[in-house]
C-alpha cells in the first residue's frame, strides 16, 4: 500500500486547499467582527469583548494553519512537512509553526473559559453574591492562562534538530529519511525520546482543563 503523504499529487491538494480554508474563514471572521463592532446592543458590549476576544484567537489560527505553516503529516514519521511562509520563504523550520499553533490553540481554549467565565461572573453579579471585580476570579483567570500557556512552553523544548540528530530518521524510517537530505521538502520531526516528562506533563494538564 502507497504511503498518500508522499504522493506528489498530495503535496500539490494539500497547501492549496489550507490556504484556501484559511482564506474562507478569514473572511467570515472579518465578517463576524463587524457584526460585533457595529451591531452589538450598547448593553452586550461586556461580553462582546469576550467574543471578540475569542475570534481573534480563531484568527490567528487561521493565519498559521492556512498561511504561515501549512503543515502535511507524515507517516509514520512523528513529524510534518512544512509548506508555509515560514519555511519556504523564511528559512525556519517547522517546529516554528507547530508552536506557534500551540499558542494559537491555547488562546482559543483559554477564550472560551474566560466567555463563560464572563457569563458566570455577570449571572452572580446579577443575583447579588459575586464582585465583578473579586480577587478570586482575577486569580481564576491567571491559573487558566498559565495553565494552557506552559504546555505550549514544554513544546518549545520537545524538540530536536535534524541538522543535529538526522541518525534518528536514518536508523527508524530508512525510507523516509531522503526526506531530510532534501531541502525542498521542508521536513521535520520529533524525537519522541526526548523530555518524556513534558509529554506527560502535557497530557495532565490538558486532562486537567478538560
Amino acid at each position: 500500500m502507497s504511503n498518500l503523504t508522499l504522493h506528489p499529487l498530495w503535496h500539490t491538494f494539500m497547501p492549496t486547499y489550507e490556504r484556501s480554508v484559511g482564506v474562507v474563514t478569514l473572511i467570515l471572521s472579518a465578517f463576524a467582527f463587524y457584526l460585533m463592532l457595529s451591531k452589538t446592543p450598547q448593553t452586550a458590549k461586556p461580553f462582546a469583548k469576550y467574543l471578540m476576544l475569542l475570534q481573534a484567537s480563531i484568527t490567528l489560527v487561521d493565519i498559521d494553519y492556512g498561511f504561515l505553516y501549512c503543515p502535511i503529516s507524515l507517516f509514520p514519521i512523528p513529524g510534518d512537512l512544512c509548506y508555509g511562509i515560514l519555511c519556504t520563504w523564511c528559512g525556519f523550520t517547522g517546529h516554528a509553526g507547530m508552536v506557534l499553533m500551540c499558542f494559537a490553540l491555547s488562546g482559543v481554549g483559554i477564550s472560551i473559559v474566560y466567555c463563560f467565565h464572563f457569563k458566570y461572573v455577570q449571572i452572580g453579579h446579577i443575583c447579588g453574591k459575586n464582585s465583578l471585580y473579586s480577587a478570586r476570579h482575577v486569580v481564576f483567570r491567571i491559573a487558566i492562562l498559565a495553565m494552557y500557556v506552559l504546555p505550549c512552553l514544554l513544546q518549545i523544548a520537545n524538540y530536536r534538530m535534524l541538522a543535529g540528530g538526522p541518525q534518528m530518521v536514518k536508523t527508524e524510517f530508512p525510507s523516509l529519511y531522503y526526506l531530510f537530505e532534501n531541502p525542498e521538502y521542508h521536513a521535520f520531526a520529533y524525537d519522541q525520546t526526548m523530555f518524556p516528562e513534558y509529554e506527560l506533563v502535557l497530557l495532565v494538564l490538558c486532562v486537567v482543563v478538560s
